[in-house]
């Protein structure tokens, strides 16, 4: 369907997609970053391990969070829910609290930081702002949603809210730990990983195929029983993220079980909208299906695969950059049209070139094939869906649609006013210069 014929509320909000890319450009940037400072050693002062969480908190808080928001909005009237009132501001507040995140996540992470001659969590106090804003978007869905016929995209849309708001218990656990002084490592391990982890598998995951359901139109059966799995999954596979050595045995074994259900109904769920997929959207679900084979593989081996970083850098981009990033760009296409997201084609190509570049980095690549190379060339290929996502940010925007001419009862084109008339005819007499 073209810009031109598509309906009004369409484009009220569109303005988070094209904040939702601007932060996309500084996130993938900051990860570039990273992967040049590994490659050549230079950090200009900054802490690595700061870089990488500034980074991934830009693209869950400030790229995902709020597009994924945007549409879940725009998308409910369709599915015979009230229209989301408030939504935009409830999009602007995550907007602004992932932009006021962003900084005291480059300069010390999760560290305090010494601020009049006191110790303050400023990541930590400024990631609970953004909770804030969360809450209140669920509450406007919960409004909106009440009364709406059952249909698979809206199962999957609240079972998603359902985990962005148990994962903010870690959130919450955070600065708890702080406040109280309790110094446990492994405590605050598994709740860092309860929320970054349970955010990622259940609001961005299922989040996105709700997107993907609400095109399709499926009410596959396998779908179901895919979301039974993974609502069963989901809450156990933090500790697959944790070191082996913080994981007690009954917990590790919870885990396994969890990934392994989570990774059997993601496959459910992939099998039950493939049919109804286009190209970019089997490119989403692709990624996501063999982002479930490695869960699958990983809740096989245990807790020990994360001893080797890259395996977990490889899975972490099959899900947020292949399925997340690429189904976003395809649902924001159907929402708002081909003209804000102009070089899509480009943007999976290069998500595609920047995943395969992940895999030297793992011990799957021969070692006598691997060096130094490897790391710039990750760093290099690091640019490629950024410039892809430039294109979509500065596209010219398409004009919302005009209003309709008037009619006559038998259909021809009503007569124009005399004054509009005359200034038609003004207008043709201009000589042409």
């Amino acid at each position: 369907m073209r810009d031109a014929e598509r309906p009004a509320e369409g484009y009220s909000l569109r303005w988070a997609w094209r904040g939702a890319l601007a932060f996309f450009v500084l996130a993938g940037l900051t990860g570039a970053f990273f992967r040049f400072a590994v490659a050549h050693g230079v950090v200009f002062g900054l802490d690595l391990g700061n870089v990488r969480h500034a980074h991934s908190h830009a693209m869950y808080f400030g790229w995902v969070t709020p597009a994924l928001m945007a549409l879940i909005a725009h998308r409910l009237p369709s599915l015979g829910a009230r229209p989301m009132r408030g939504a935009g501001i409830a999009v602007g507040a995550a907007f602004a609290t992932a932009l006021v995140a962003y900084p005291p996540f480059l300069l010390f992470g999760y560290a305090p930081a010494f601020v009049g001659g006191m110790r303050l969590p400023l990541s930590v106090m400024a990631a609970g702002f953004n909770v804030l804003a969360w809450y209140g978007f669920v509450v406007l869905y919960v409004r909106a949603r009440r009364g709406a016929p059952s249909s698979l995209a809206l199962r999957l849309f609240d079972l998603a809210l359902f985990f962005l708001v148990f994962a903010t218990l870690g959130a919450w656990g955070l600065p708890l730990l702080q406040a109280t002084g309790v110094e446990s490592h492994a405590l605050k391990a598994a709740l860092t990983h309860l929320f970054l982890d349970v955010f990622s598998e259940g609001w961005f995951g299922l989040g996105v195929l709700g997107l993907a359901a609400a095109e399709a139109k499926s009410d596959d059966r396998r779908a179901m029983w895919g979301i039974r799995l993974v609502a069963v999954g989901v809450p156990f596979t933090f500790a697959l993220g944790m070191a082996p050595s913080l994981v007690p045995p009954t917990v590790e074994l919870l885990a396994r079980a969890g990934g392994l259900l989570l990774s059997a109904g993601l496959g459910l769920l992939v099998a039950a909208l493939w049919r109804g997929a286009d190209g970019l959207w089997r490119f989403a679900l692709g990624a996501l299906a063999l982002k479930a084979l490695g869960l699958g593989a990983a809740s096989l081996v245990g807790a020990g695969w994360t001893a080797v970083p890259a395996f977990r850098i490889l899975y972490l981009h099959l899900g947020l950059l292949g399925f997340v990033s690429v189904g976003l760009v395809a649902a924001a296409r159907a929402t708002w049209g081909g003209g804000v997201t102009r070089g899509r084609r480009a943007f999976a190509f290069a998500v595609a070139a920047l995943l395969a570049s992940l895999v030297p980095l793992t011990p799957l690549w021969p070692a006598p094939w691997g060096g130094a190379w490897v790391w710039s060339l990750a760093a290099l290929l690091a640019f490629g869906p950024i410039l892809a996502v430039l294109r979509m940010l500065v596209a010219r925007r398409p004009t919302p649609p005009a209003a309709p001419s008037p009619r006559c009862a038998d259909g021809r084109p009503a007569a124009a006013s005399p004054r509009r008339t005359a200034r038609s005819a003004r207008r043709r007499s201009r000589p042409v210069r």
